[in-house]
């Protein structure tokens, strides 16, 4: 595959650095069998991040108006193994990572990503086919992936951790990367998905206002019992204050995701 690096350059600053990292690792891994970063980075914090998987810094539009911010990525096998051949491949297949798997391989299957169109669908960035046309739904979540922006704070996987698990040291160069590529192009919408950002955004200092909701959810029996989240928050960077969401219920298992989704959008703009 053709060498990109003409096509890196031709990127904002903030996505040109995440890039280059991401195409160190991917090289690092290529060459050696492990990423030396994350084999550091689990040695500093005692969480087992496996060196040996590819990095999942990215998946689709760097300029998309919608950008949602995950903790890192799980293990998996679709992460492991002899996948891609150089960086021009990986980088193709997380720049259409939709496209890749809903359209190309008619055997895949992902409960996640369905889960994110019934998240997404309210907020209206993402032209998807309409709701009842069932014919479109590994279409529809193709587009979830490939018409916004998901960005993994640590880009190594593991099984999870906490955010007692680091210190702002070593928080703050990942805080960088993902908002350098944030404050590339103007969004509409920034979502951190999950409880985990309740303390890592305080943790990495940079939070300037906070606005907590709790709210039930309508479901197909009437009212949910359990109360959900959503958080409004601020930080600065760069000499600028950015305005996000936190979702702080987004990996609740059985959660009425449509609703969610929808109370989500509806809180944004407070």
């Amino acid at each position: 595959m053709a060498d990109i690096d003409s096509d890196v350059q031709d990127w904002p600053v903030g996505v040109e650095r995440l890039l280059r990292e991401a195409r160190t690792d991917v090289n690092d891994l290529l060459k050696r069998g492990r990423i030396e970063r994350a084999a550091e980075l689990a040695k500093l914090t005692g969480v087992p991040f496996d060196s040996s998987y590819f990095p999942m810094y990215f998946t689709g539009a760097f300029d998309s108006k919608l950008v949602l911010v995950h903790l890192n990525p799980k293990l998996s096998d679709r992460l492991g193994g002899p996948l891609y051949d150089d960086f021009g491949a990986y980088y193709d297949e997380h720049r259409r990572f939709g496209y890749h798997h809903w359209e190309l391989d008619p055997t895949y299957r992902s409960a996640f990503d369905h889960k994110q169109v019934r998240f997404l669908r309210p907020f209206k960035v993402i032209d998807f086919f309409p709701e009842t046309d069932g014919k479109h739904q590994r279409a529809n979540a193709a587009l979830a992936i490939d018409r916004k922006l998901q960005l993994e704070l640590i880009p190594y996987a593991s099984p999870g951790f906490a955010a007692r698990d680091f210190s702002i040291n070593l928080l703050q160069p990942h805080f960088e990367r993902v908002l350098d590529t944030i404050v590339a192009f103007p969004r509409d919408y920034i979502i951190f998905c999950g409880a985990v950002f309740d303390d890592l955004l305080k943790l990495s200092g940079r939070e300037t206002f906070r606005l907590d909701h709790h709210f039930p959810l309508a479901t197909e029996q009437g009212t949910s019992k359990n109360e959900y989240r959503f958080s409004n928050v601020a930080f600065s960077y760069g000499g600028a204050t950015i305005r996000a969401g936190i979702a702080r219920s987004f990996a609740i298992q059985g959660i009425p995701m449509s609703a969610y989704g929808s109370k989500c959008h509806e809180l944004y703009d407070r």
